[in-house]
Formats: structure tokens, sequence, C-alpha cells
């Protein structure tokens, strides 16, 4: 094609796409005129963010053992409802950690090693009775019954010539372990050579020794995964003062302390001398002359207490007195009258006087200060808490 040809092509294109455009009028103009016009799509928001995880709460903390020192005691809340109670020294609010049915004079308790759990045992008073056990949890407050019954003398109050459940208590691994007295009382031993005795028990024959009181056997069990499983006996004698029973057992050395609800006769003093029995006559006149004047040595001073005579052994009494400044001075508000049968414990600066009289109380002391802390009234079976809990 030519230049020329080209050139006089261009206004013809241009007119056509002038006329194309006249018949598309601006959308302003359309929409003045009332013409309908498409819907135009809204923008698109954005998309939300996933909303996030829901962060898992943190599992409650479990129980802890309580811990510091504290006082161990059983208070009853009616003749045969009995409360097992922790009481914070020096002072705080009293936590009853176990209710159990059964009288607190007749019961004990013990603690396992780590203080986690602890054993209520409480023997039958008479016919009808039976020996009763709970395994507790120190931690959560709860307890179980224990089954006794395979045990010997754990079905019923027994009688004499009967096996008797005598203790219940933790060894150092933590298993419960019972001791089981077996007197002969009419029944006799029998007969072997040369005229020496001996009882025979599933088949085995134990001599019996010349001691004081009534021959007998008794039997240590164990609480293994099978049930109680025996795992010693011994020949003993029971009755008298001097009769050892089921402390003959060589099991003891590897029992944890018991809590009972009866004196231990422990004494805790020695003998005072001659000048300060002289000075304690004269403040406290007129005492049974059979028994004779303590001394226990305490943080905060020399502590004096009578010691009273029963049966073959002497076992703290009141009064007590402090020794303070060259006077005596009777511990303040002491329920203890003389007579009563005491146990006295220092333990890390406290001094316990538990007395098993009418009525039955635990006072605590502050052996520095000499200040009472403590004065639970109907107290039995006293102890500071051991392990974690307690001194």
């Amino acid at each position: 094609m030519s230049l020329r040809r080209w050139s006089r092509a261009l206004p013809f294109a241009a007119l056509a796409l002038a006329g194309c455009k006249s018949n598309n009028p601006p959308a302003s103009a359309a929409q003045d005129a009332g013409a309908p016009t498409a819907a135009v799509a809204p923008a698109k928001a954005p998309a939300a963010p996933p909303a996030p995880e829901p962060v898992p709460a943190p599992p409650p903390a479990a129980p802890a053992v309580a811990t510091g020192p504290a006082l161990s005691f059983l208070r009853p809340s009616d003749p045969e409802r009995c409360d097992w109670v922790r009481q914070p020294l020096p002072s705080g609010e009293p936590t009853k950690v176990f209710s159990f049915d059964a009288a607190c004079d007749r019961s004990m308790v013990s603690w396992s090693p780590d203080g986690k759990e602890g054993l209520v045992f409480t023997w039958p008073s008479g016919e009808g009775e039976v020996p009763k056990a709970w395994r507790v949890d120190l931690v959560a407050h709860s307890g179980k019954p224990l089954d006794l019954k395979t045990l010997p003398g754990g079905k019923d109050a027994g009688g004499q010539d009967q096996p008797a459940l005598e203790q219940l208590g933790f060894d150092k691994e933590g298993v419960p372990v019972a001791l089981i007295s077996d007197a002969y009382v009419a029944r006799k031993a029998e007969k072997g050579p040369g005229g020496k005795k001996f009882i025979t028990f599933e088949g085995t024959r134990y001599p019996v020794g010349g001691g004081e009181g009534s021959a007998g056997l008794a039997h240590a069990y164990r609480l293994e995964a099978g049930g109680w499983k025996r795992i010693e006996t011994v020949a003993t004698s029971y009755g008298s003062d001097l009769s050892p029973g089921v402390l003959e057992l060589k099991v003891n050395q590897r029992l944890l302390p018991v809590a009972k609800a009866s004196p231990s006769h422990h004494n805790p003093g020695e003998e005072a001398a001659e000048p300060a029995v002289k000075k304690l006559d004269k403040a406290f006149p007129g005492l049974d002359e059979s028994g004779q004047w303590m001394v226990l040595s305490t943080p905060g001073g020399k502590l004096y207490y009578r010691g009273t005579l029963g049966g073959e052994f002497l076992y703290p009494g009141a009064p007590i007195a402090w020794e303070q400044d060259g006077k005596l001075v009777e511990l303040e508000g002491l329920f203890a009258k003389p007579n009563d049968y005491l146990d006295i414990v220092l333990q890390e600066g406290w001094l316990l006087v538990a007395n098993y009289g009418d009525p039955r109380s635990a006072q605590v002391w502050d052996a520095k200060t000499k200040e009472r802390i403590v004065s639970a009234e109907e107290a039995s079976a006293p102890a500071f808490w051991p392990g974690p809990g307690g001194p």
C-alpha cells in the first residue's frame, strides 16, 4: 500500500470509532437517566487470624505433708467417737486429721517414715467388742479400716489363755506390724528332757525361761502382699512389772514410735542432789515418802518433779517446778495432781507433760521462756508429731 492510501484511510477509521463511542454514554450519565447499573461487589474483608489455642489450666497442686513442730493427741467428740488432732507449735489452729468410731482412751497412733500415713489401733474393752484399726492418709485426712480378722486375737476381745492383739505400728520400711501376746495362765507349758519346759506353736518348740510371771509366747505379724504373715515368735513372760511381754521380740528394734493412751513409765530425769531435795521437801511438804525427787536439765534451767513409785518402777508425777533465780516456781497452770500418772518429754526446747489421770490432758511449755503454749483437756495418747510434720 502507498503512503497516500494510508493517509486517506485514517479519517474513516477515526469517524467509525467516534460513532461507536457515541452509542455508549458514560455510566454517570446513564445513572442520571434512571438506567439500571450492575451491583458492585464490596471489597473482601481481610481474613480473621485463627483463634489462639486455649491454654490448659495448671493441675491443682497436690496436697503436701504438714510441716513444722506440732503436738499430736486424741480428743473425744462423744464417748465412742474420737478425733485425731494435730496442734501446731507454738501457736496455730488445731487440725482434725482423722475421725474414727472408737474410744480415745483405748487407742494408739503411729506414723510412717515419710509422715504421709498413719495407723490407728483401738483395743477392745470387754466381751462383745473387737479390736479395730484404720490406715490413715495424713495428707488427704481420710482413712480406711484395716482387716484384723486373720490375726490371732483379731476377731474378739479374747480372754485368759487366749491371744490378744497388743500393738499395731509401722516398721522402718513403712509396713504395718502387729504384736500379739499369748500368756499361759491356766495352761501349762510342756515338759521336755531334763525337766526343761517349752511351748509348741505351729510345730516348733519354744523353750520357756524361769522369769517372773506367767510363761507365754509373743508373735509379730507383718502386712505383706498376701495378707498378714508371721515373721517372729519368741517365748516370754507376762503378769509382772518386770515381765518383758511382747518387748522380747527382736522386731521392736525395727519399729517406729507408737503414741499410746497409757503411760510409758519413761523416766527422763535423774535423782536430785541432796541440797535440792531439802529445798523441795520444804517447799512441798506432806508427799508420800515412797517417792523421790528427780531433776531434768532443760534449755531454761533445771526442772524438778516428784518420782512416784508404781509397782517396781518410779514414774513421773507432780509437783513439777522450775528452779529460777534460786527459787522454785511451779509450772504455770499445770493440770496434774500428786499421784497422777504422767509422762514428761523434752524435745527441741518443748516440754510436754501428758497426764493419764482424771481428767486426761496434754500441756506444752516453751522450755526457754517457761511459757505455757498448749493446754488440751481430755487428750489421750499425746506425743510430739514426728518426722516431716514435727520435731
